[in-house]
């Protein structure tokens, strides 16, 4: 076997070996003959972006980084040290060049185990690092961020493949609806309304302390007999005890396909005598089913207000069967 021959073989299997050591992570590794135009010291991982998805929870999932040499027949003959880099204007290029607006994923979210690594003298890669991310740490649900990673500079006699050097993590952070019960509302009450139906819809619908209830078919309305109760109709809930809201669960009055809810403003607070936050606008399709949706975070609260901003067809008052969080 040729020197050239032996040398490539090697290559491959180091590279083989990074990716095995980096705790099943799937970086695209180039080819050998790709790595053969590269200039001496790059990212495997910058061939392409790597996309990954998290579990929003307070936990660690790590991400794999690393630079390998290649571009000649030759081992580094001395010790090369890569000295790694986070850079916001790494984030603008890329948005620039692909037509995107991706945010760089907040830095209290993630840590880099290391900001310098070597090539060891007759090898071919740094060992595999690790990329730290909780997502609770400051992650937006649903959304996608970028995380930048480049070789600064190195040390030795090398050179840095410019077009190689930044790898790039597009990471996002999701829920499963299933695992996610609505809350217990036993001791829940109504605290604030615009206002309610108290007598046209008979004497088990209309009021407001319907959506509280189990059965599906009753519902809160707001006033219409002697005249519809004005703009913005709005119900608040008083949950007795603080709870971290991760979403919103409703059901539409059944059998009324105008009126039912189609984007509900839903802010929150921790005590009566506080000033609402805002979580946002929640869109609902035009049905009776149960219809859950995640909020952008979770948020801490005692009660929860809700706004109906636009209703179907556009009528003047509005309704619901059912109110729930979890």
């Amino acid at each position: 076997m040729d020197k050239k021959m032996k040398v490539t073989n090697i290559m491959r299997l180091t590279m083989a070996l990074f990716v095995c050591m980096s705790s099943c992570e799937t970086i695209d590794i180039p080819k050998i003959d790709e790595v053969n135009n590269y200039n001496l010291v790059y990212m495997p991982a910058a061939v392409s972006p790597v996309v990954k998805g998290f579990t929003y929870k307070d936990t660690i999932y790590k991400m794999t980084y690393g630079a390998g040499f290649g571009g000649g027949e030759q081992y580094p003959s001395e010790e090369i040290v890569v000295n790694f880099e986070v850079h916001p204007d790494s984030v603008v290029a890329y948005n620039q060049v692909n037509d995107t607006q991706y945010e760089i994923l907040p830095p209290e979210c993630y840590e880099l185990t290391t900001l310098a690594a070597t090539i060891a003298p007759n090898t071919v890669s740094t060992e595999p690092l690790s990329i730290l991310i909780n997502p609770s740490k400051g992650m937006e649900l649903f959304k996608t961020y970028l995380l930048p990673v480049s070789i600064r500079t190195i040390s030795g006699n090398a050179q840095i493949n410019r077009s190689l050097a930044t790898a790039y993590y597009l990471v996002t952070a999701s829920l499963n609806l299933a695992d996610f019960d609505d809350f217990d509302r036993s001791n829940w009450t109504i605290s604030d309304m615009s206002s309610e139906e108290e007598t046209g819809e008979g004497p088990n619908n209309g009021r407001a302390i319907f959506v509280l209830d189990d059965d599906f078919s009753s519902f809160w309305h707001t006033r219409w007999n002697g005249g519809n109760a004005p703009p913005p109709h709005y119900l608040a809930v008083d949950m007795g005890e603080l709870k971290t809201l991760r979403g919103i669960s409703i059901v539409g009055r059944p059998g009324s396909n105008s009126g039912r809810p189609e984007v509900i403003l839903v802010e929150v607070r921790t005590q009566p005598d506080e000033e609402w936050t805002v979580v946002g606008n929640v869109s609902f399709s035009n049905v009776s089913d149960i219809q859950r949706q995640f909020f952008n975070t979770s948020y801490d609260a005692r009660q929860v207000k809700i706004t109906i901003v636009k209703n179907f067809n556009n009528m003047p008052f509005t309704h619901l069967a059912n109110l729930n969080l979890f």
